[in-house]
Parts: C-alpha cells; structure tokens; sequence
C-alpha cells in the first residue's frame, strides 16, 4: 500500500485506452489506494514520477470521478517498453 511519509508505492495494474480520438492509455490506481492518496492530496492533479521497466518520466495522477486517479502512459514510453492495451504493467510511483 502506501507509504505516505516516503511518497512511494508500486502497482500492478491493466493498461486500457480512453474510447474517441487521441489513443491515450492509462492504469487506473486502486480504489484504496486513490482514497490514501486523495487523503493528503485533496485536489487536483497530483505531481510524480513514474517508473515501469527502465523507463523514468515526470507526470501527474490525474484525478477521476468513482475511478480515484488515473496515470498516463505516453506513446514515446508504450513504445520502449513494448506495452500494449491490455497488458499488466508494474509501475513504481513517487509523489513529488
């Protein structure tokens, strides 16, 4: 779970892609995760940094109605890291 003084957690999560035009992919964080989070972070976007693979960007949960918060897996990072939708991805998050 999370660890609110090391701002630090991991999830496993599905990569999906929003239905329309731009073919963006997210993970959608748990439930009690997006709760812990929302806890200490009331509004808005919350800054991190995301690993999967060997990969490293600087990014944003994006808050989401009943979901919690969603994260962005930007094309650049889908490509090196071979991810598709569909695929589980492991993914270390530190909130900045």
């Amino acid at each position: 779970n999370i660890d609110m003084f090391k701002k630090k957690f991991i999830i496993k999560a599905k990569v999906w892609r929003w239905p329309g035009d731009g073919g963006w992919h997210f993970v959608t964080l748990e439930k009690k995760l997006s709760e812990s989070i929302r806890k200490v972070y009331t509004k808005g976007f919350v800054k991190i940094e995301a690993k999967v693979g060997k990969s490293i960007w600087k990014t944003s949960l994006f808050p989401h109605k009943e979901s919690g918060y969603l994260l962005c897996i930007s094309k650049k990072i889908r490509k090196v890291e071979g991810i598709m939708e569909g695929d589980e991805v492991r993914i270390s998050i530190v909130i900045q």
